[in-house]
């Protein structure tokens, strides 16, 4: 997680009514003989048994349940003994639910999928948790901001103006634990953080955030009670190329890499970074981005005259963080690259500055061009 969340951000009311009526059926199942009404709670079971969708998966669970009282309170108590989610990600000797046999894994994963998928979308749920997911969207976005927290790089999604809260559009919000490995937490309020499209979609996927292959591993939990982030620790490296090698295609990049690192950072952080370019793969984006722009970018954010209004420049946008940091797309990047500029010595910025000059130059030529020739 790059940067930490408002403790204080709310969890969604309708996963929670979700999550507890599961718990509230598989409890109550222990002592039925029979599906029926009566393994539901008395309004959102209500809600749930009377769509006939969302009846018929937890029927399908039903069926494969154990047949004997121990075996569904033995089920019952890995649900339920399992709700801490956070834990799972600092401590790799917490259990994890194993759901057996895979008939009995089948059908809980499609009923936990449906409720996620579908099942919240019902008007009365929503009217039941007085609160629908674009609400809770609106509630994230005012504790925190629209920018996506996990790689600082993109928008979560975009408000219109005079549009309800309700008729929003809504981020992707993704399941810090993949809901095909782990059906438990697919509806679990403790198991979703709305992310930008690319690292719910592009860069995640299904990944599996507490194993790397057969490896149990830690890593971030982005969401309270713990708000883990790393910002405070990452530096960007960039390595010149050459102006000569540079200058001789046009079409070359003015860096040959900008490398992410990272201050002293403490074991359990090395392997929890490790999870989190694992799972997003954000310092490769990064890299890809900077490299791509870096000439444009400064010459526009900072318009430098010449080498010393360069130096000016970069020391001032240098000197502290960014008050939009964690709003503006790219922000917090392009301020480490500043940090990292003005650290270095003159030479090392002569060399930048002789980039980004002779980029200004072929630029101011192509556009006398256009205006001479209207080429």
């Amino acid at each position: 997680m790059l940067f930490p969340l408002n403790p204080n951000t709310p969890k969604s009311k309708i996963f929670e009514k979700l999550n507890s009526e599961l718990l509230f059926f598989l409890r109550t199942s222990i002592f039925k003989k029979r599906f029926s009404r009566q393994l539901f709670s008395k309004k959102i079971g209500q809600e749930c048994f009377d769509n006939e969708q969302t009846k018929e998966k937890f029927m399908a669970v039903w069926k494969k349940l154990p047949k004997d009282q121990a075996g569904k309170q033995d089920f019952f108590n890995l649900i339920n003994n399992s709700q801490d989610v956070s834990l799972l990600f600092v401590n790799k000797n917490a259990a994890i639910p194993r759901i057996q046999p895979t008939d009995l894994f089948d059908a809980f994963k499609e009923l936990t999928s449906h409720l996620f998928a579908r099942t919240k979308k019902l008007k009365g749920i929503i009217q039941l948790a007085n609160e629908s997911i674009g609400d809770h969207y609106q509630l994230y976005v005012q504790f925190n901001t629209e920018l996506c927290f996990l790689c600082g790089t993109a928008a979560l999604s975009q408000n219109r103006f005079n549009i309800e809260d309700a008729e929003q559009w809504v981020s992707d919000y993704d399941h810090l634990l993949c809901k095909d490995k782990y059906p438990t937490f697919s509806c679990h309020p403790d198991n979703f953080i709305p992310t930008c499209h690319i690292c719910n979609s592009k860069a995640k996927g299904a990944k599996d955030a507490l194993y790397d292959g057969a490896i149990r591993r830690k890593a971030f939990y982005p969401l309270p009670p713990l708000t883990q982030s790393f910002y405070q620790k990452v530096m960007l490296k960039p390595v010149f190329a050459k102006l000569d090698d540079y200058a001789s295609d046009g079409n070359s990049n003015p860096l040959r890499s900008a490398q992410i690192k990272y201050m002293e950072p403490t074991p359990d952080e090395v392997e929890m970074i490790k999870s989190w370019v694992d799972l997003y793969q954000v310092p490769k984006r990064v890299n890809e981005r900077i490299v791509a722009n870096f000439c444009e970018y400064i010459s526009a954010d900072c318009t430098p005259e010449d080498f010393e209004d360069f130096c000016y420049q970069i020391e001032k946008k240098s000197k502290r963080e960014p008050l939009d940091m964690k709003a503006t797309e790219w922000r917090f990047w392009w301020f480490r690259l500043y940090e990292w500029l003005h650290s270095q010595d003159e030479e090392t910025k002569r060399d930048a500055w002789a980039l980004i000059e002779w980029k200004q130059q072929q630029v101011n030529s192509n556009n006398n061009a256009i205006q001479t020739y209207g080429i």
